[in-house]
C-alpha cells in the first residue's frame, strides 16, 4: 500500500474513530436527558391528574367517565382509571393496553412506570394506586414526538460523523501530499540523474528537516557526476595515449607483413598472432573512445535519411559476410529511419562480428517490420544466450558464457555495449532472444520516419 494511502487511511481512521466516540457520548448524553425529563413531566402531571380523581371520585355519587372526561390531559396522553371496573379517555388506549405486570403491581398498591409499544407507538405508562377510594389511576404518555427526535438526532451526528470522516480522509491526503513532496521530488530527480542528466539538483528548501535532505542529495549527485568525469577523461586519456604506441605497433605489423615471405614457418605464425591482437588492441582503442565521447556528451549526432534495407546490403556486400542469408520485407524495403549513418553501421557492423566471432557465424538477417518501426534481426548458430545472461551482455566488458568459451581474443566487450547505445541515441532498443532452431537472435528495432 502507497504511504499516501496509508496515511490518508489513517487520518480517516482516527476521524473516524473520534467521530464516532462524540456522535455515541453526544447521543446517549442527550437521549437520557430527554428521557428523564419526559419521565419526570409524566410522573408529575399523573400524580396531578391522581389527586384530581381521588378527590372527585370521593364525592358521593360521581361519575367516573365524567371525571376523566373532565381532565386537562390533553391529545398527549390518555387517562385509565379502574374503580371495580375499567374506564378509558379513549377507546385506542384501554385497560388492555397496559401489561398485566404493571396493572397488578398498581392495583396492589405500588406506584410503577414502564416505557412499552402501544399499536406500534412508544408509549410512557404511568401508574398510581388511590387507596382512599379505592381505585386506580393509569396515564399513557405518547412518545412519538421523543422519538422523532431521537431519530432526528441519530440522523444528524451520523452525517456528522460521516462529514468528519470525509473531512479526516481529506486533511490526511493534503498532509501525506505535502509531506511525501520532497519524496516525490527525489524520485523525479533520481529519474531524470539514471536518464543521464548529471545537471539535475533539488531546489533549496527553508524547512530545516529537509534542508540537510536537500544538501545530502545534491552533494551525492555533485559527486557522482565528478567520478563519472573523471573516469570518462580517464578512459579518454587512456585511450589516446595508447594511440601512438599502437598506430607505431601497427605500422610495425604492416611492414612485417611485407616482408613475410622471408620468415620462418615459426616466425609467419607468431606475426599471426601479433596482426590478430594488434587488430584487437585498435577495435578496443577506437571503442573506447567512442565510449568516452557518448559519456561525456561530446559524440557529435549528424542525423540524416537513412535507408536501412540499402545500408545492410552494403554490409554483407563484404568478404568476411560472403554466403550469408539475407531476407527483406517488401514492407520495409524502402523505410527510412532519421539518424547518423556511421553509428547505425557500427551498430550493425558489431552485432555481425559478435555473431561471426562468438555465435559461430551469422546464419541469416532479416530487414522486417516492427511494433516500433523496422527491425534488422542477425541470427547466428552458437549455442544462444541464456535467459539470464540477455541484458548483461549488453554492459561494457561483459561477455556471455558462450564468448568466454571461446577465449579471450574474441572481443573487447564493448562491441554490444555500443550497439545499445547507439540504438538508445536513435530511440530504438536492441535485445537478445533465442533463435527457433537453436542460436541465438539479436533484434535492433529503430523508428522510422513518417511517408
Amino acid at each position: 500500500m502507497r504511504l499516501t494511502l496509508r496515511m490518508t487511511l489513517t487520518f480517516a481512521i482516527g476521524a473516524l474513530l473520534v467521530a464516532v466516540a462524540v456522535a455515541l457520548s453526544a447521543y446517549f448524553f442527550t437521549y437520557h436527558f430527554l428521557v428523564h425529563q419526559s419521565s419526570r413531566s409524566a410522573q408529575r402531571q399523573t400524580f396531578l391528574n391522581a389527586a384530581i380523581v381521588r378527590d372527585r371520585l370521593a364525592v358521593p355519587g360521581s361519575n367516573v367517565k365524567a371525571v376523566i372526561d373532565a381532565l386537562a390531559t390533553g391529545s398527549a396522553s390518555q387517562s385509565i382509571v379502574y374503580r371495580a371496573g375499567w374506564s378509558s379517555s379513549s377507546l385506542l388506549v384501554t385497560q388492555d393496553s397496559i401489561p398485566k405486570p404493571m396493572r397488578s403491581t398498581v392495583l396492589h398498591g405500588a406506584p410503577a412506570e414502564l416505557w412499552t409499544r402501544i399499536n406500534g407507538a412508544p408509549q410512557l405508562v404511568v401508574g398510581v394506586p388511590l387507596p382512599a377510594i379505592p381505585a386506580a389511576y393509569f396515564e399513557v404518555f405518547d412518545q412519538s414526538a421523543l422519538s422523532q427526535e431521537l431519530t432526528t438526532l441519530r440522523t444528524v451526528l451520523i452525517a456528522a460523523a460521516s462529514a468528519t470522516t470525509v473531512a479526516g480522509a481529506g486533511l490526511g491526503l493534503w498532509a501525506s501530499r505535502r509531506l511525501t513532496y520532497p519524496l516525490r521530488a527525489i524520485t523525479a530527480a533520481s529519474a531524470r540523474i539514471g536518464a543521464g542528466n548529471l545537471e539535475t539538483r533539488l531546489t533549496a528548501e527553508s524547512d530545516p528537516d529537509l534542508a540537510g535532505l536537500v544538501a545530502s542529495f545534491n552533494g551525492m549527485v555533485d559527486s557522482l557526476r565528478q567520478r563519472i568525469e573523471r573516469d570518462t577523461r580517464f578512459a579518454a586519456d587512456v585511450s589516446h595515449e595508447l594511440r601512438s604506441p599502437l598506430t607505431t605497433l601497427s605500422t610495425a605489423v604492416s611492414v612485417l607483413e611485407t616482408r613475410r615471405a622471408e620468415l620462418s614457418e615459426r616466425g609467419r605464425n607468431a606475426l599471426d598472432l601479433l596482426s590478430g591482437e594488434v587488430r584487437r588492441f585498435e577495435h578496443l582503442v577506437d571503442d573506447l573512445l567512442e565510449i568516452s565521447r557518448l559519456d561525456a556528451g561530446a559524440a557529435r549526432f549528424e542525423a540524416e535519411p537513412v535507408q536501412l534495407s540499402a545500408l545492410v546490403l552494403n554490409l554483407l556486400d563484404r568478404e568476411e559476410y560472403a554466403g550469408v542469408d539475407l531476407r527483406i520485407d517488401s514492407a520495409s524495403l524502402y523505410a527510412v529511419v532519421s539518424g547518423d549513418k556511421r553509428r547505425l553501421e557500427q551498430a550493425l557492423r558489431n552485432l555481425l562480428d559478435n555473431a561471426r566471432m562468438h555465435g559461430g557465424g551469422v546464419t541469416a538477417v532479416a530487414v522486417e517490420p516492427s511494433p516500433a518501426g523496422i527491425a534488422v534481426v542477425v541470427d547466428d548458430e552458437g549455442p544462444g544466450v541464456a535467459p539470464q545472461e540477455r541484458e548483461r551482455i549488453f554492459e561494457r566488458f561483459a561477455r556471455g558464457s558462450g564468448g568466454r568459451r571461446r577465449g579471450s581474443g574474441g572481443g573487447s566487450g564493448l562491441g554490444l555495449a555500443l550497439v545499445r547505445e547507439h540504438a538508445e541515441v536513435h530511440g530504438g532498443t536492441v535485445r537478445a532472444e533465442a533463435r527457433p532452431g537453436g542460436g541465438a537472435r539479436f533484434v535492433l528495432e529503430l523508428p522510422v520516419v513518417p511517408e
